[in-house]
């Protein structure tokens, strides 16, 4: 997604005033990717630690 993303972005000029809202939207999915990712890590992590028990 990070690299689609950033290069839509490049496409939209500058002035456009749609750019920081779409820019604002795309920062918000990468942190709930990385979010998503920890959380299915933790999740991971926490079944191992529980079935070893």
């Amino acid at each position: 997604m990070n690299k689609e993303f950033f290069s839509e972005m490049r496409k939209i000029s500058h002035e456009d005033e749609m750019r920081s809202k779409l820019l604002l939207h795309g920062v918000k999915r990468i942190l709930e990717e990385k979010q998503e990712k920890r959380k299915r890590g933790l999740l991971g992590f926490l079944k191992r630690k529980t079935n070893h028990s």
